[in-house]
């Protein structure tokens, strides 16, 4: 019997807007072919493929589809991360498959709807993750499941998504279940595996991953996508840390552009570095091997080796095979193998580099989860307060070290006192506190809010404060009336566990009182997870590296412990308190906000020499740029008098017409 892989190469015919446009070709992603293959496998019953974007996911999913309706036909169901994704991607894409491949447009029912298909008196259902009526609708003897951990709601209310999707083949015996998607959040490590040598991503400790796609993948069989280095012929694992460029994680690393032309990819057996160039034939022999298993360019049968001065056997495994009788075939594929030409090695090691020095927890993961296919911790165990006093730097509170160019400060709102940072910002986001203290007094009075008046007047050395954020989520109407009178230089802040991006503005129409305020107050919302995965990760910042977050020599214990005060949940994802008091750290992420607002993180560093930079040093995405304009830009109304004057022109223009 055939696979969906086969049935692809003879059947469908790529359009010209495609990637790679002809005849469907299976050798531009080999590391496909175990997936179509465990598909047609009857000792599979659950197949678990994860890996970043551009890889070729979708399109294997639509070559079982097409496969299973032409050969066997039998009930289908496609889950979509949301009801959109199916009516403006999936479903048409599945349609021009259909007309692509000519022995299935014959057997198409022309009449179906747009979510149920019919092809030779079987369906093939579309839904959605949202919706459990459309899941609970049909069975199917395959479901698949594209993009488990992309949903906004991975539930539906019933179960987990993955659950449910595989009761719907209950009622068949040769029923499979397939799930796909980039990985998201998790920690993880490698083990190298005593027997064969070769390096896998280890099975992670409870409560480090809430990654569902990689969940998934470790209870299956853990196939990970190996190549032959092209100088010494040993088969290795690609993964993120063997991506090489100029200077990495030293002080003289190159800039972005530079890692753009010049990164390799690295041997860990001989240490040859390897060009983006040899990348397809390296993938055209590459092979799926689980932990235990083994591949060796020269011997077509077996490999043999010593363990305890006994010699054993190892049979060479080109494609894939079960693992302690495992029913449930898994398999994971690093970005660095993608057949995309644009995700080459430069392509990759310039996105990640950029994410590195932005120091953004947000943009990391970005570049790992779809760049890599690996999951990444925004924050990983939280900080000892001793590794935040170590950070203490040579200067006094007050002073301004050499570099500092923005002082901004920041401030938490309590009942009896406000408590304030003032830190110093310089270029590449590296920064210094300057001040840190509290404002005692019952902040419903005005007299607190005047002593942060006469912070605001300070001056430290030659420099002023430039932007004061406030925490407006308690005293709120004593914090919008306080950042009115100081409208230019001060800023009325929220937290929110997440946003779907950094930073917001707007405007509050309405108090707490329910009543119309006279005039909108303007709001920032921010993630406050970013916020203070940001400091976290700035404790554990090289010291003299760009970036890097400093204190001053006589920095308190009590600050230090605020600032280790909170520590993230991954299986939860939420932050939770650990001891009494958070203020400071409170302060520093609003810190870190403001800076982002002030579009600090946009500040070039001067490259070194005469060297060329054309890439700037952090990831400023342009999308990110035009968003926050948006939010921070509002169209100016014309005057009535000029828009009299528009009018009674477009007037006279009609009537001479």
């Amino acid at each position: 019997m055939r696979n969906a892989a086969e049935w692809a190469t003879q059947n469908r015919i790529m359009p010209p807007g495609s990637p790679i446009p002809g005849p469907f070709d299976t050798t531009s992603t080999p590391y496909m072919i175990p997936v179509c293959i465990a598909f047609a496998d009857p000792v599979f019953n659950k197949i678990t493929f994860v890996m970043g974007t551009q890889m070729g996911k979708s399109a294997t999913m639509q070559n079982v589809i097409g496969w299973r309706l032409d050969d066997e036909p039998a009930p289908i169901i496609y889950v979509g991360p949301t009801e959109s994704n199916i009516n403006n991607v999936v479903e048409p894409k599945i349609v021009e498959m259909f007309t692509e491949a000519k022995s299935l447009w014959v057997k198409f029912d022309k009449k179906s709807s747009k979510h149920k298909k019919r092809i030779a008196g079987v369906s093939l259902r579309f839904a959605w993750a949202g919706s459990a009526t459309e899941l609970a609708s049909d069975s199917a003897v395959i479901t698949l499941v594209d993009e488990l951990d992309r949903p906004d709601e991975n539930a539906t209310g019933e179960g987990s998504l993955d659950e449910i999707a595989e009761a719907r083949g209950d009622a068949y015996t040769d029923s499979k279940l397939g799930l796909t998607s980039t990985p998201t959040h998790g920690k993880v490590s490698t083990t190298v595996h005593p027997d064969t040598g070769m390096t896998h991503w280890a099975v992670a400790t409870k409560g480090k991953v809430s990654s569902p796609i990689w969940l998934q993948w470790e209870q299956g069989t853990r196939h990970e996508w190996s190549v032959p280095c092209p100088d010494c012929d040993e088969y290795f694992i690609p993964r993120s840390e063997l991506l090489w460029w100029p200077g990495k994680g030293t002080e003289d690393e190159c800039t972005p552009a530079k890692a753009a032309k010049e990164a390799r990819l690295i041997c860990p057996h001989c240490g040859s570095q390897i060009e983006d160039n040899k990348r397809k034939l390296m993938n055209a022999k590459g092979v799926a091997i689980a932990p235990g298993q083994i591949a060796r360019p020269y011997d077509d049968q077996h490999v043999e080796f010593e363990q305890d001065g006994q010699k054993l056997v190892m049979p060479f495994h080109s494609m894939i095979h079960p693992v302690e009788e495992n029913s449930h075939f898994s398999i994971w594929v690093s970005g660095l193998c993608s057949f995309s030409s644009k995700k080459s090695y430069g392509y990759l090691a310039r996105k990640l580099l950029q994410a590195l020095k932005s120091g953004d927890p947000n943009k990391l993961l970005s570049v790992y989860n779809t760049g890599f296919g690996e999951i990444y911790a925004v924050v990983g165990d939280a900080p000892e307060w001793e590794e935040v006093y170590k950070l203490r730097s040579t200067y006094s509170s007050g002073d301004i070290p050499d570099g500092v160019h923005t002082l901004i400060c920041t401030v938490d709102v309590q009942k009896n006192r406000l408590v304030y940072t003032v830190r110093g910002w310089m270029n590449g986001m590296s920064s210094r506190l300057i001040e840190f203290g509290e404002l005692w007094g019952d902040t419903d009075k005005p007299e607190v809010w005047a002593d942060l008046d006469t912070l605001m007047d300070q001056e430290f050395g030659d420099h002023r404060i430039r932007l004061c954020g406030v925490d407006a989520g308690y005293r709120t109407d004593e914090v919008y009336a306080w950042v009115r009178r100081n409208k230019s230089r001060a800023r009325a802040l929220m937290g929110w566990k997440h946003l779907p991006k950094p930073f917001r503005m707007t405007r509050v129409e309405v108090d707490k009182q329910g009543k119309v305020r006279k005039r909108g107050d303007k709001r920032w919302d921010f993630d406050a997870s970013l916020a203070k995965a940001w400091v976290h990760n700035r404790v554990r910042w090289d010291r003299g590296r760009t970036g890097d977050w400093l204190l001053p020599a006589d920095v308190s214990e009590d600050y230090c412990k605020q600032i280790v005060a909170e520590e993230f949940d991954e299986e939860k994802g939420e932050w939770n308190r650990v001891s009494k008091d958070n203020h400071f750290l409170d302060c520093e992420g609003m810190n870190y906000m403001c800076a982002r607002m002030l579009r600090i993180d946009r500040t070039k560093k001067k490259p070194k020499d005469d060297e060329d930079e054309t890439e700037p040093d952090t990831v400023a995405d342009e999308a990110e740029d035009d968003e926050q304009d948006e939010d921070e830009i509002k169209p100016v109304k014309l005057k009535k008098r000029k828009r009299r004057i528009i009018r009674r022109k477009k007037g006279n223009f009609a009537k001479s017409w």
